[in-house]
């Protein structure tokens, strides 16, 4: 009898161990899916937990399959292939862990002070998962030095972004974890605050006032009207023309300054729109004229910000009218939110600078600061 009781005992507990090997790796498993997948943990330091727990089952998984290959390889056959095919195993295998793990160490130091940045052109997205998969929400858009970012977010964080994109386009302050690319931290605002400008503070040489006429393009200040050969010294080159090609003086009292309209580029592929005057009384060469006028837009995605600003620090793509009225003052013209111009008294017709608005943010560019004819 008391044997019989033994081995039902043993039995039993053969039977709860093989339950516990079967059943507690499945709850494990489920418990893993769970958290990975759960879009309401995606950002802050549970995001980085879900990358931690992701990436951290890849790397077992990889070194299960090392340490199976590297038995394999000892113990089978010593055939050229076999050693090829296990020792290319392994390799693999280590390449993943290291890969996985990578990311995880280096975002470790920035879990106390994460990155921060601002992005523009926002693009709120969605990607419907197949089956009983969640739904994936993502935040993209360009920092202002025209870095793309995308972030996964949770979907109340997406909600909050359309409502707010359908009363005001607006930007997004965002505190991120740069190798694993977790969002920690997200603000939607309507313009930068003092910690955006601080980070993209314009050249100590660019003046704060609009009459000063001057641009600052990428590092470089310039101050219409100037040289055309100032631009081509600093990289600047004609779409179009010879630079070379001369223009007519301007030997008639009164007479209209020979002009011409030129298209120049940068090894950015960045481009800018000029009138080129002669001002002189005999032809010269175009590269030796004079810019009097200037233009520039986002519209082509040329430029991201930071390496186009305005006086005062006003970025192209990121300054709104807000912005312009208060650092300029209220406006010569206004239409709106559209459009503002400043013009100098008296010489409204050649010295302005026209300031065009889409969705709210500084889309274009015109500084005109030159006579169109000779006075004598």
């Amino acid at each position: 009898m008391e044997k019989n009781k033994g081995y039902e005992r043993g039995v039993k507990l053969f039977i709860a161990i093989v339950c516990v090997m079967i059943v507690l790796p499945i709850i494990l498993l489920m418990a893993l899916d769970w958290f990975i997948n759960d879009t309401d943990l995606v950002m802050g330091i549970t995001g980085f937990a879900q990358k931690v727990a992701f990436r951290s089952a890849l790397s077992l998984a990889a070194l299960i399959i090392a340490i199976v290959c590297l038995v394999k390889f000892f113990l089978s056959e010593k055939r050229i292939r076999h050693i090829v095919g296990y020792f290319a195993g392994i390799l693999i295998c280590v390449a993943v862990i290291f890969f996985a793990i990578r990311p995880l160490v280096l975002d470790a130091p920035y879990l106390d002070h994460p990155l921060l940045t601002y992005l523009n052109k926002l693009d709120l997205d969605r990607s419907s998962g197949t089956g009983d998969a969640s739904t994936r929400y993502y935040l993209r858009g360009r920092d202002a030095d025209g870095k793309k970012h995308s972030f996964e977010i949770t979907e109340d964080r997406y909600d909050e972004g359309i409502q707010l994109r359908r009363e005001k386009n607006g930007i997004a302050k965002a505190a991120y974890l740069p190798h694993t690319s977790v969002l920690i931290a997200l603000e939607y605002m309507e313009d930068l605050d003092g910690a955006g400008r601080e980070m993209y503070l314009p050249n100590p040489e660019l003046p704060n006032n609009w009459n000063s006429f001057a641009i600052q393009i990428d590092d470089d200040v310039y101050t219409i009207p100037c040289r055309l050969s100032d631009f081509l010294e600093n990289g600047w080159s004609l779409s179009e023309g010879d630079p070379d090609s001369r223009l007519a003086g301007a030997d008639q009292p009164y007479g209209e300054f020979p002009n011409r309209d030129l298209s120049l580029t940068n090894d950015k592929e960045q481009s800018i729109s000029v009138t080129v005057y002669n001002t002189s009384e005999s032809s010269v060469p175009v590269k030796d004229g004079t810019v009097g006028r200037l233009a520039v837009s986002d519209d082509s995605l040329d430029f991201y910000g930071a390496d186009l600003q305005l006086p005062g620090g006003l970025m192209l793509g990121w300054a709104t009218v807000e912005d312009v009225i208060g650092q300029y003052g209220e406006p010569s013209d206004r239409y709106e939110n559209y459009n503002v111009t400043y013009e100098l008294e008296g010489a409204e017709y050649t010295k302005h600078l026209d300031l065009t608005f889409y969705n709210g943010f500084l889309s274009g560019i015109v500084i005109q600061n030159h006579e169109y004819y000779r006075e004598y």
